[in-house]
């Protein structure tokens, strides 16, 4: 079956079709941002910085047309329309790992640009080391919702909810942008405390585990 799209590499390979299906710019990071639940369409362009109306509303209508987005009303009081993954949809994810592991060593990457909450927890996800020093729980404190990340030999853990809460050892407060110039952008923590740009309560200890499981990859050659 061929796409929708009017514009296709007509080639094939399976990469190919998968850009015909997720290369237009914008897609894939609009399946980024449904990694972790369902959105509303002004959570999207909240989330996706310079995305235009318009090009949302394409996007969003050529993913639910080749089966990776689905669209659904939500049961009152709600009421609104949200947009999720379908399964197979979600299947992207390691996909987007992956790129983004790869990227991470890009010598053009730069440092200090606005991320979304996803787009911060599945760097996390991609860059985690596990180390010796022992496992950590942590909330990540957002201003756009919590999650709960936990690292242990075996991998990382990201978690939400209140139960999720209850077993974090402490609490990283900050945008996820703040966190994610601290993670990964050489930002000291003291000094991003110290301007309030960030804060902490609980086990410190526990922060210090997490942030030495995720080392700034060093550049390609």
């Amino acid at each position: 079956m061929r796409t929708t799209k009017s514009r296709s590499y007509d080639d094939g390979c399976a990469t190919a079709h998968a850009l015909d299906l997720i290369g237009e710019r914008w897609a894939l990071l609009v399946v980024r941002e449904l990694l972790f639940g369902p959105k509303r369409f002004t959570d999207l362009r909240t989330d996706l910085r310079g995305i235009s109306p318009n090009v949302l509303t394409q996007r969003l209508e050529t993913l639910e047309e080749t089966g990776i987005v689905r669209r659904r009303k939500l049961p009152p009081p709600a009421a609104s329309w949200i947009y999720e993954l379908t399964e197979w949809g979600s299947e992207l994810e390691d996909t987007i790992v992956t790129l983004g592991k790869w990227a991470a060593r890009s010598p053009f990457l730069e440092q200090g640009l606005p991320i979304s909450r996803a787009g911060l927890l599945l760097a996390m996800r991609a860059m985690y080391t596990p180390c010796d020093n022992g496992s950590f729980c942590v909330c990540l404190d957002m201003p756009d919702g919590t999650a709960v990340v936990s690292g242990t030999p075996e991998g990382l853990d990201i978690r939400f909810g209140d139960e999720a809460l209850m077993s974090a050892q402490a609490i990283f407060s900050g945008t996820s942008s703040v966190l994610d110039s601290i993670l990964f952008g050489g930002v000291s923590i003291d000094a991003a405390v110290k301007s309030g740009d960030a804060r902490i309560s609980g086990d410190m200890p526990a922060v210090d585990r997490l942030l030495q499981a995720f080392p700034i990859p060093q550049a390609a050659p």
